[in-house]
C-alpha cells in the first residue's frame, strides 16, 4: 500500500510563515509607509534642482556640495510653502463660505423654476465654515508637515550613499538595471513636477485675471480652484468651469456668465492646443485618461495621499516594464 500521508518541508513552512508576517507588518505600519513613499516621491521630484544646484560652478569649481544643496533646495520650498499658507491662503479661506453660499442660492433659484430636486444641495452653506476649518486644520498640521520635510531631507542628504547600497545588495549583478532606472524615476517625476506645476500656476493666474477683468467678485478663490483642479485631467477644468460660471451668472447675469464661458473655453483650447503638448508631451507620455483613471483608482483606496502617488506610480510601472520586458510591447 502506497503511504499517501502529507509532508510538508521546512522551506515552506518558513515562506509562509514569513509571508503571513510580512502581510500583518504591511497592515500594522500602513501609515508609515505611505509616509515614506511621499518622502521618497518628494525627494525623486526635488531631486533635479538639486543637481541643478550641484552643477553650479564658480571659477570652476562647484560651489554647492551636496548637504548644502539639498539644504537650500529644501529652504525653496518650504519658503514658498510658508508664504501661501501665510499670506494667500487665510485670504482666499474667508470667501469660499460666501462663494457656496452663491452657489447655492443660484442652484436652488434654477430648481424652483424648473420643479427639480436638490435636496442634496439645501443646507450645504452651513457646512462651509466647516469645510474651511477641516482645510485650514489639515494645513496648519506643522507636526506631520514638519515630520515628512525632516524625513525627506534626510533621504535626500543621504540619497546617493542609499543608492550605492542598494545597487550592491541587488543579486544576479542587476545593479547597474536599478541605476537605470532609479534615473529614469529622478528624470520622469522630476519633469512631470515641474510641468504639472507650470500648468497649475499658468491656468491658476490666468483664469484669476480673467474673472478679475470680467468683473466677477470671487476671482481670487475661483482662479485658486482652477489652478488646483488643473492636476485632475478632463474633470477638474470642467468642473472649474462650471462653477465660476455658476457664480459668474448669480452676480453679473447672462452677459457675465457668457463671458466667463467663452473666456474659459478659450483658456482650454490654449492648454490642450498648445501648454500641455509642449510642457507634458515628453514628461509622462501618459493620455489624460490614463491619468485620469489612476486618479480614481488610488484615490478610493488610499484618499489624498493615493491621488499624490497615482503618477508616480505609473510612472514607476512604465519604466520597470520598459527595462525588465523591453520587447513586450513591440511587434
Amino acid at each position: 500500500m502506497k503511504d499517501h500521508s502529507l509532508q510538508i518541508s521546512f522551506r515552506t513552512v518558513l515562506f509562509t510563515v514569513l509571508t503571513v508576517l510580512g502581510i500583518y507588518l504591511l497592515t500594522t505600519v500602513y501609515d508609515v509607509i505611505l509616509t515614506i513613499s511621499l518622502a521618497i516621491v518628494l525627494v525623486l521630484s526635488i531631486e533635479p534642482l538639486v543637481n541643478f544646484f550641484l552643477k553650479m560652478k564658480i571659477f570652476n569649481k562647484n560651489f554647492f556640495k551636496r548637504t548644502t544643496a539639498v539644504l537650500f533646495s529644501f529652504l525653496i520650498v518650504i519658503s514658498i510653502l510658508v508664504l501661501a499658507f501665510v499670506y494667500a491662503l487665510p485670504e482666499l479661506f474667508k470667501e469660499f463660505p460666501r462663494l457656496v453660499e452663491t452657489v447655492q442660492q443660484t442652484v436652488e433659484n434654477y430648481s424652483s423654476r424648473f420643479s427639480l430636486n436638490v435636496s442634496n444641495f439645501q443646507n450645504i452653506s452651513q457646512y462651509s465654515d466647516r469645510v474651511v476649518s477641516v482645510s485650514i486644520g489639515f494645513f496648519s498640521n506643522l507636526l506631520a508637515v514638519f515630520s515628512l520635510l525632516l524625513l525627506s531631507i534626510y533621504i535626500s542628504l543621504d540619497w546617493d550613499n542609499i543608492k550605492k547600497f542598494l545597487h550592491k545588495i541587488i543579486p544576479n549583478g542587476q545593479g547597474i538595471l536599478f541605476d537605470k532606472i532609479i534615473f529614469d524615476l529622478e528624470v520622469g517625476i522630476g519633469s512631470w513636477v515641474k510641468g504639472q506645476l507650470f500648468l497649475m500656476f499658468f491656468i491658476g493666474v490666468l483664469s484669476t485675471l480673467v474673472l478679475y477683468l470680467i468683473g466677477n467678485p470671487f476671482y481670487a478663490p475661483l482662479g485658486l480652484i482652477s489652478g488646483v483642479l488643473e492636476a485632475v485631467p478632463i474633470l477638474g477644468p470642467l468642473v472649474s468651469a462650471i462653477l465660476a460660471v455658476i457664480v459668474s451668472y448669480a452676480y453679473g447675469g447672462q452677459n457675465m456668465a457668457i463671458l466667463t464661458l467663452v473666456s474659459f473655453i478659450a483658456i482650454q483650447q490654449l492648454e490642450n492646443n498648445f501648454l500641455v503638448p509642449k510642457v507634458m508631451e515628453k514628461v509622462s507620455g501618459f493620455s489624460p485618461v490614463l491619468i485620469l483613471l489612476a486618479f480614481l483608482l488610488f484615490s478610493s483606496f488610499l484618499g489624498v495621499i493615493g491621488a499624490v502617488l497615482a503618477v508616480p506610480i505609473l510612472m514607476l510601472c512604465q519604466i520597470l516594464i520598459r527595462h525588465l520586458l523591453p520587447n513586450a510591447f513591440k511587434n
